[in-house]
């Protein structure tokens, strides 16, 4: 959204780009690169919260804001826990639980009928009751949305 520059690439020019090398895998491909993505989080700083590390696009391409907090709700892991203490099983739900999700987001274009954490501060979780809590994350301070009680 709101990108100041277009670059188009012939796709021979696309293998030699460095910009697009860098990136994790591609969490809309066909085939998801589990052990790939595995990889790169590992190698991560592994006091990092899982949320921050997922909006990384070096450790999977695709993966916003809002789907950084959707996918820790759904796989009902806190966003805030360091990596070292997320499990490969654990970090792989988080990206089962959104694909089926963004795809269907992507086919119709309706990313408000996919929220269940966010934007929905205050309000109840629609899964135990207590209220959605908000607040900045990572180095660029992005919102999390979360539910305290039922994402451990």
């Amino acid at each position: 959204f709101d990108g100041p520059v277009l670059e188009l690439l012939t796709e021979s020019r696309t293998r030699f780009d460095q910009r697009l090398a860098a990136l994790g895998p591609d969490i809309l491909a066909e085939e998801f690169e589990t052990g790939r993505f595995l990889a790169r989080l590992r190698a991560d700083d592994y006091t990092r919260g899982v949320g921050d590390a997922l909006l990384d696009q070096r450790n999977v391409a695709g993966i916003g804001n809002l789907w950084k907090s959707e996918g820790c709700w759904d796989a009902a892991i806190d966003p805030w826990r360091p990596l070292s203490n997320v499990s490969d099983p654990e970090a792989l739900a988080i990206i089962e639980a959104l694909r089926p999700r963004m795809f269907e987001s992507a086919r119709t274009g309706d990313q408000d009928a996919v929220r269940r954490v966010f934007r929905r501060h205050r309000q109840p979780c629609c899964r135990c009751g207590e209220k959605i809590l908000a607040r900045g994350q990572g180095d660029d301070n992005r919102t999390t949305f979360w539910c305290q009680q039922c994402q451990r």
